[in-house]
């Protein structure tokens, strides 16, 4: 997991910022393609208005429909999008990942205590990545990897996921592994390129035996 959130973080505390409000951007005070940080704030970026980067500390950050934004990083904080969103990369601690339909984002999703779900006909242009958050799937082509430590994964509809699903191992200061084993859920219809590499144990309820053949399991007193 990168480090690239907590730079972030680092950056509202020295640069100028807004605290304790809520930036519209869509409204005259804030121009549209402006980088935008926000501490115990909410940032909103109104329908059809894009944002350059943006970052904030305890507070929520919500795209509207057609709307998007270049880099989003989060400290304690969801982020909410509706429906044709775009964005470059999404980078969260303490938070969780949404959208209505159609999320286009360029590079990869990465988040810390948060889930992340990604609606029909979705593309995610990197990897998905959590230590100890939820990723959910559906109609989605992702067109790196899927990794977790601790989180269930379920994918379902046409998702497509064009590099490996990684259960990792705990290696980083961000978690560490559970007791409880995660659970792995892949609907028959879902198409997976790569591997599904198993460092550790999880409960696998995987429809296709197609996919089952391709399950690489890599931790010790595996069965």
């Amino acid at each position: 997991m990168k480090k690239s959130i907590i730079a972030s973080a680092a950056m509202l505390l020295s640069a100028s910022l807004l605290t304790g409000c809520v930036i519209h951007v869509g409204d005259a005070s804030a121009l549209e393609g402006s980088d935008f940080s926000s501490i115990l704030g909410n940032i909103d970026i109104a329908e059809g208005k894009h944002a350059g980067d943006i970052s904030s500390v305890n507070g929520n950050v919500e795209i509207s429909d057609h709307g998007g934004a270049d880099e989003v990083s989060i400290v304690n904080g969801n982020l909410e999008m509706g429906s044709y969103v775009s964005v470059r990369n999404i980078d969260i601690v303490n938070g969780d990942v949404g959208a209505a339909s159609h999320l286009n984002v360029l590079k990869g999703i990465e988040t810390v205590n948060g889930n992340v779900t990604l609606p029909t006909q979705s593309t995610i242009g990197g990897s998905v990545e959590t230590v100890n958050g939820d990723i959910t799937a559906v109609d989605t082509t992702i067109e790196k990897h899927i990794k977790t430590l601790n989180g269930d994964i379920t994918l379902s509809g046409s998702s497509h996921v064009l590099g490996d699903i990684v259960y990792k191992e705990s290696e980083s200061s961000w978690g560490k592994k559970s007791d409880n084993k995660p659970t792995l859920s892949i609907s028959a219809s879902v198409t997976v390129d790569g591997n599904i590499v198993l460092h550790r144990p999880v409960n696998l309820d995987i429809e296709s035996e197609e996919l089952k053949q391709k399950v690489i399991v890599s931790y010790s007193g595996a069965q």
